[in-house]
């Protein structure tokens, strides 16, 4: 099982976290006929029928406003409810990016193979952040055994929970020939 949870902070204090947390399989999903930037409890204009890779990050989206929504526990420190995310058109690339990227090459890091780490790759497809964060996970088959996995780990939970992020970004990747099969990304920001 593997996950890991990364929130960077610019301005006059830069902080890295990061956190490394085993977590499984999931299923690759690259391509999407829809990039709709919807928010809100449901994922706005997100469609999260079926089991395309679309459909699968719009689910996440949803579970991730709904946790957000309800408030939630993460390693034992309660987070009250926080604001909806809305799905980024631009951190969903990326995240799509890096998702095919692991699947595709056999590995599971926040760093890729050519050196960028998480927030390289976000200011390379063109946001600009004041902050940003990214949550990894591989194993689950399903948009709610990721969540979980992503729940269960306080790094994971506390930018799931995070009232600072504004943006949304999911990437999901399939390969029957990884070793977990299924990959997700999630990234978390908030514009400059």
């Amino acid at each position: 099982m593997t996950s890991s949870a990364w929130p960077r902070y610019a301005g006059a204090h830069m902080t890295r976290i990061a956190a490394i947390l085993a977590v499984g399989l999931l299923s690759l999903g690259c391509g999407s006929s829809s990039d709709d930037d919807g928010g809100g409890a449901s994922g706005g204009g997100c469609d999260t029928s079926g089991t395309s890779p679309s459909a699968l990050e719009c689910q996440i989206l949803a579970l991730v406003n709904q946790t957000r929504a309800a408030g939630t526990t993460c390693g034992g420190q309660s987070k009250p409810p926080a604001p909806p995310l809305k799905m980024n058109s631009i951190l969903r690339g990326a995240a799509r990016a890096h998702a095919v990227d692991m699947a595709e090459n056999d590995y599971f890091s926040h760093d890729g193979l050519d050196g960028r780490d998480p927030f390289d790759r976000m200011s390379d497809a063109g946001y600009g952040f004041s902050k940003a964060g990214e949550n990894i996970a591989a194993g689950s088959a399903t948009a709610e055994g990721s969540m979980q996995q992503w729940l269960g780990s306080a790094g994971h939970c506390g930018n799931i929970m995070d009232p600072g992020f504004e943006d949304l970004g999911v990437g999901y990747a399939f390969n029957a020939s990884h070793q977990y099969r299924h990959v997700w990304v999630q990234k978390f920001g908030r514009p400059k």
